[in-house]
Formats: structure tokens, C-alpha cells, sequence
């Protein structure tokens, strides 16, 4: 399995998500209060869900690491892609500075960590993607392999170069 963060030049547009789901100016202001937003990935043209993991994530980040926001970009009910298998589809995850990164790697890896408790020796696959606001640049770092070997994989990035 490969288990290689890839990391690429972005820019993320939310207008067509924001348009088709008529979001909330408040939501919309939640990139300028919020440190972790869960955001929707596109399905299909006009189509956007939340990964799996979305709600479980969330509220695993509020009850672990109170003193970080997260929200889901969302005004009331979403939309989940349910995947049915042992694998752990993670959310898009939009960190709103590269100071937090290793914050949301590391909250990551402590839900994997619990979501493999007493079934630690099935294989798993996650799959994770941030994005990352620096500046006036934008990152997108993607993580598909190993569940057991997700931190170690992110530990060989040297976050500051990206």
C-alpha cells in the first residue's frame, strides 16, 4: 500500500457550493472565526457530501482539543457518502494557518489511534486531505494508505518547506 503525503498547489473555490446549497453569510465567515473546518467534497456536478467520518470527527475534536475550533462548513443538515468497510474515510480538513497543521495532524492521528482500538490487527486504509491557507497561497496535502502508518508518513514532511 502506498502511504505517501502528496502534496500540491491549490486554490479552493466554495462558490458553487455556497450557490447551490444557499449557505449562510455566518457560514460563510466561518474561514475568518474558525481554526478546523469540515468541508464538503463535490460528487457530482451540484452534489457535495461529507466524508464518513465528518459528525464523529467533530465531536472527537471538541471533546479532546477544546481550545482549537472546528466546525462544519454547514448551515443545518448535511449530506453523508457512507462507505461501507473497516476503511476511515476522513473529512476534507481546512486548517486555517500552517502554525495549526500539526495540530490537525496530530488530532488525526489520535481518531485513527481510537478508531482502531480492539481491532488492531485488521488492516485499515484512511484517507484524508487538508487544506492548508499560508499567506496568500493555498496547500493541499493528501494522505491514502496505512492507517497504522499515517503519523510516521507525516513525519518525514518537513511542514515547513511545503
Amino acid at each position: 500500500m502506498n502511504n505517501d503525503v502528496k502534496i500540491l498547489s491549490s486554490t479552493t473555490d466554495f462558490n458553487a457550493y455556497f450557490n447551490t446549497n444557499s449557505i449562510s453569510e455566518d457560514t460563510r465567515k466561518k474561514f475568518e472565526t474558525t481554526d478546523f473546518l469540515v468541508v464538503p467534497s463535490k460528487y457530482k456536478e451540484n452534489e457535495y457530501y461529507f466524508a464518513q467520518e465528518s459528525i464523529s470527527f467533530v465531536k472527537f475534536c471538541r471533546q479532546n482539543n477544546p481550545e482549537n475550533s472546528i466546525d462544519l462548513l454547514a448551515d443545518s443538515e448535511i449530506q453523508i457518502r457512507s462507505l461501507h468497510s473497516f476503511d476511515i474515510w476522513m473529512p476534507i480538513i481546512w486548517v486555517a494557518g500552517n502554525i495549526l497543521l500539526p495540530i490537525a495532524i496530530n488530532l488525526v492521528s489520535d481518531y485513527i489511534k481510537d478508531k482502531l482500538k480492539g481491532r488492531e490487527k485488521e488492516d485499515a486504509k484512511v484517507d484524508v486531505t487538508f487544506i492548508v491557507k499560508r499567506e496568500d497561497e493555498e496547500k493541499t496535502l493528501h494522505y491514502s494508505g496505512d492507517a497504522k502508518t499515517f503519523k510516521e508518513s507525516f513525519e518525514k514532511v518537513d511542514l515547513n518547506k511545503m
